[in-house]
Formats: C-alpha cells, sequence, structure tokens
C-alpha cells in the first residue's frame, strides 16, 4: 500500500506539459532495461544452492542429482516469470506517469489523416520502456551483454499490447516447426511474419480491436523486437539451452 500511495503522490505531483513528458521518457526506458537485466534465473539458483548446503538430511545427500535436474525446470520457469513480470510492471508505470504528464491525454486532438493511426505519448513511452526491458534480459549490462533469450518479456508485451501479432507469430512458428521440428528455425520464421502483418496491418488500418492502434510506430517497434530476437537467437541451436 505504501508503494501504491507513493505512485499516486508522484502522478498528483507531475506537470501536464511536453517537457514533463519529455524529462520522464529517458529514466523510464533506462529502468525498463534495468529492470529486464535482473539476472533471475542467477538469483534463484544461488538461492537453491544455499538450501541444497543447508540441506544436510541423508535425503538430501543421498539425491541421485545432488538435488539438481529436477529443481532446474521449476527455478527457470521461475526466472521467465519474474522477468516478464518486471517488464509488464515498467511499461504500467511508463504508462501511468506519462498519462499523467501528457496534457489533454483523455481528449480527442487533431493529427490530420493520420489521427487513427497515432498513439499517445503514454502508450508510446510505455511500449519502448518494455522494448528496453527486452533489451535487458538479452544484453545485461551486468554480464557483458550475454544474457537470457529475451522471449519471456516479449512474449508478455506482444500479448499484453499486441495479441493479433503475437497470435500470428506463434502461428507463423507452429507451421515453420511441423515442417522443420527446429524451433530455433521457426522462431527465426515467426518473427520477420510478424513484422509483415503489423507493416500490412498498418497499411489497411486494421482496427485493433485489443491493445494498441496499428500504425507506424507500433510497427517500428514490432520491428525492433523482431530484430533484438532475432539477432539474440540467430546462432542458437537449440531453444532448450537458453536462459
Amino acid at each position: 500500500m505504501a508503494g501504491v500511495a507513493t505512485v499516486l503522490a508522484v502522478i498528483d505531483w507531475i506537470p501536464r506539459n511536453a517537457t514533463a513528458v519529455a524529462v520522464l521518457a529517458g529514466p523510464l526506458v533506462v529502468l525498463g532495461y534495468l529492470g529486464g537485466s535482473v539476472p533471475f534465473a542467477y538469483l534463484l539458483s544461488r538461492r537453491r544452492l544455499r538450501r541444497q548446503l543447508a540441506d544436510t538430511t541423508l535425503a538430501g545427500l543421498g539425491s541421485p542429482d545432488g538435488g539438481g535436474e529436477h529443481h532446474r525446470l521449476p527455478a527457470r520457469a521461475g526466472a521467465d516469470l519474474l522477468a516478464a513480470a518486471i517488464t509488464l510492471a515498467a511499461t504500467t508505470v511508463a504508462w501511468e506517469l506519462t498519462l499523467a504528464a501528457t496534457p489533454g491525454a483523455n481528449t480527442f486532438s487533431a493529427v490530420a489523416v493520420f489521427s487513427n493511426q497515432a498513439i499517445g505519448a503514454w502508450v508510446s513511452v510505455a511500449l519502448w520502456t518494455g522494448m528496453a526491458g527486452v533489451l535487458g534480459h538479452v544484453a545485461p549490462v551486468w554480464t557483458r551483454f550475454r544474457g537470457g533469450s529475451g522471449l519471456p518479456p516479449a512474449l508478455a508485451l506482444t500479448a499484453a499490447y499486441t495479441p493479433v501479432v503475437l497470435f500470428v507469430a506463434v502461428a507463423a512458428f507452429l507451421v515453420v516447426y511441423g515442417l522443420t521440428r527446429r524451433p530455433v528455425t521457426a522462431l527465426l520464421g515467426a518473427l520477420p511474419t510478424m513484422v509483415v502483418f503489423e507493416y500490412l496491418a498498418w497499411l489497411a488500418d486494421l482496427q485493433a480491436g485489443w491493445g494498441v492502434t496499428n500504425g507506424p510506430e507500433v510497427t517500428l517497434w514490432t520491428a525492433a523486437l523482431a530484430v533484438t530476437l532475432f539477432a539474440r537467437h540467430l546462432r542458437s541451436s537449440s531453444l532448450l539451452t537458453l536462459d
């Protein structure tokens, strides 16, 4: 409750002008990167190791794998869920703070012929904060830019903001995987497909229904997300080897 009260107090304090939006955008994107770069897998592994070292029972000592493999998958799943959650949390904070700073945020304004394809400043900052979170997961500065797969935060972001794009990407993944039986190849085929779909959705002025309005910035964001993941997985032999 104290954290919520603090956020509400900050929102009340923020002035509504373009300068405030610009001032907030930079730190929020950095916040997204730092949140995405938290090494949850490493932290959970250390916690599990401490528990194993503290376990002096015969059952613990007699474990066939030393308490290893059957604990690994839950730990990895937990790390992926935490990475996705913290990225979504960062985007939500970015959305709310920038919304509070945007003058006339909840009113309609004329944006010429592109009014049906433009997104609000708060949506833009939230999207790029999330993109920074994916980049932080893939290339954290703490480990010489050698990080995780980027998939957990990317899946969470697309599910929350561009669910139709995610649906198309998943469909493309399943088709390519059915033909090749290679998950990395399927992923590398799905990523360009989602970019092409979003571009066509922009051209056709396809109504999102749920999520962010299709348009030029969302197309650019989708392309940046796809390029980041594509570069990360280009040389991967299997998704199972990724953190």
